[in-house]
């Protein structure tokens, strides 16, 4: 089965992830947690759910690190780390070769139909036996469905 978790910015997508997790001890996959700088968002870390490891993922472009690896930029607010994509490429493949029952993705979004991001780990879960939960942000819900070709799923909206 299909789950899409949608939703404005800030309305607790996440959390909902890190909640629901705790329901089912045999599941996999990621959340992305928000990084701050003092009262500013500095970007997200993958978070593996089942190990707790993180990994940066996106930071705003005023808080990049040095040596930063960036393969992806968004609305020149954003940049992507090619090692964050890697830590989820790892985290999905071992999730589809363990065959696990329920797997938790955290966000598709812009670069995904682009064609990028998490574009290829999604077609591979698609194409899975697995329970799958995207969060999907709530203005690119009818887009990401369209685009992937989902005709059997069900909306969840945690407020």
């Amino acid at each position: 089965m299909i789950y899409l978790l949608t939703g404005p910015v800030n309305c607790g997508k996440t959390s909902w992830i890190l909640d629901d997790y705790q329901k089912y001890p045999e599941a996999d996959g990621f959340a992305c947690k928000k990084v701050s700088a003092g009262s500013e968002l500095a970007g997200y870390d993958l978070l593996h759910l089942k190990t707790g490891l993180t990994c940066p993922l996106i930071r705003t472009l005023n808080h990049l690190p040095p040596g930063w690896d960036e393969t992806a930029r968004l609305n020149d607010r954003f940049s992507f780390s090619s090692s964050g994509f890697l830590f989820a490429r790892h985290v999905t493949q071992n999730a589809i070769l363990n065959n696990v029952g329920r797997f938790y993705l955290d966000e598709a979004g812009h670069l995904e139909l682009q064609g990028n991001g998490f574009h290829h780990l999604l077609e591979a879960l698609l194409g899975a036996d697995i329970d799958l939960v995207i969060v999907v942000r709530d203005t690119l819900l009818e887009r990401f469905v369209a685009a992937y070709k989902i005709s059997d799923y069900e909306l969840i909206r945690p407020f």
